[in-house]
């Protein structure tokens, strides 16, 4: 009998049936929320444990030693869990089994903001023009040296919280009035393109999904509220500086499982603003798109199986839509695969207590595709603009040359 830990619980029934198929059968899933795992997936030789949101290291080597698994997973998603790669990084360097978790050095980098920014600049990444701060003092001579529009991140926190937008001086008081965790970083707000780009690392090798566009850049800082798509093509100068980026931090940083960037192309360039130590948003899109689920593929690789390739096969768009009792989502067009991703599965937890859903699904035809934007939009399950929309399948069948041909 082998037994698997899995620290996390976000998308745990993407995770089953690969440690099945490799002869475990008896599993133990350290959660951040409670939940029957009948109701979620096959919970045959499934345990689920409380996973502490406050643990430090010495907790995770207390249960790494309590369990004796044959394999252990770090699976962190962000709502309450976007610091613990760090422990899970420190823990794993003192365990003497099999634990698959990132170097305490690439979470850090990841998890801290500041981090991330002083780290950048000392190694010559495209990071935005900034300033650490320790204090509102400083913020505010850093937002005299910068000007504005300003975006201001707390250097840990968790995911949608410790961000600010900051148009104006007196926008920029509000944030201050209203309680900044200090060290904080102070950035120029940077127009352009939100993409993203999901990574898994393991055996030396990177492994890479098609990037994706979350839409322009706004004042919100929510690319959950934007319709996201790919492939997306990037600029030859953006592409290179991506490249040379990921190889930095593949050489130098030991990042050993899942990962993914959030950068902005600026005209040509690349401005990164964030690296997650995580699977999380882009990996429904990933999986649809390319055919190559994620998940499944961590997995694999934690057992020690070589990373295959994912391949682009059509445009897939992710649509942030709404649950309505009653109102069914219209036909997909024909063709199509469609995934839909709702918050009622405590392991999906996209989102928390919300009618909110992600509908991701491949386009084979831009017409059709636009039609049953529009149909949706009709049956008030769009919680983006129909124009938005639009924009980004035209974004992706212009990555075919404007046909749906995977390559």
């Amino acid at each position: 009998m082998k037994k698997a830990l899995i620290f996390g619980e976000y998308k745990i029934a993407r995770f089953l049936p690969v440690l099945r198929d490799r002869g475990y059968t008896d599993f133990v899933v350290y959660s951040a929320v409670e939940f029957d795992p009948a109701l979620e997936f096959d919970a045959t030789g499934v345990e689920v444990k409380l996973l502490g949101l406050d643990w430090d290291a010495d907790d995770v080597h207390r249960v790494l030693d309590a369990e004796r698994p044959d394999v252990a997973i770090a699976n962190p998603y962000a709502h309450g869990q976007e610091q613990l790669p760090i422990v899970y990084g420190r823990a794993a360097a003192r365990w003497d089994g099999r634990f698959v978790a990132h170097s305490a050095e690439f979470a850090e980098v990841a998890c801290d903001k500041v981090k991330l920014h002083e780290t950048g600049v000392a190694r010559g990444w495209p990071v935005p023009a900034g300033a650490v701060c320790a204090d509102a003092a400083a913020v505010a001579g850093a937002a005299r040296e910068l000007g504005f529009p300003l975006v201001i991140k707390e250097a840990q926190a968790q995911a949608g919280d410790g961000r600010f937008f900051a148009a104006s001086a007196e926008e920029l008081d509000a944030v201050l009035a209203d309680g900044l965790a200090f060290p904080a970083i102070v950035q120029a707000f940077k127009t352009g393109e939100e993409t993203g780009i999901e990574l898994i690392t393991a055996g030396g090798e990177l492994m890479r999904w098609p990037v994706v566009s979350m839409g322009p850049l706004d004042a919100g800082l929510d690319p959950s509220k934007r319709a996201r798509v790919a492939p997306y093509a990037l600029p030859e100068r953006a592409a290179a500086r991506l490249d040379a980026f990921l190889t930095d931090i593949q050489d130098n940083f030991a990042p050993y499982g899942p990962w993914q960037i959030d950068f902005a192309v600026v005209e040509d360039d690349i401005v990164v603003l964030e690296i997650n130590p995580r699977l999380g948003g882009l990996s429904d899109l990933g999986a649809t798109g390319s055919g190559t689920d994620p998940h499944a593929v961590f997995t694999a690789a934690a057992l020690g199986e070589p990373l295959p390739q994912a391949r682009t096969r059509a445009v897939a768009i992710e649509l942030p839509s709404v649950e309505i009792p009653g109102v069914e989502v219209p036909a997909h067009p024909e063709g199509a695969e469609v995934m839909q991703v709702t918050a009622r599965k405590p392991t999906n937890r996209c989102f928390i207590n919300t009618d909110r859903m992600q509908l991701v699904t491949t386009i084979g035809d831009l017409e059709a595709g636009k039609r049953w934007v529009k149909e949706l939009d009709a049956a008030g399950l769009l919680r983006c603009s129909v124009e938005s929309a639009f924009r980004q399948l035209e974004q992706g069948f212009g990555f075919f040359g404007g046909k749906a041909e995977s390559r």
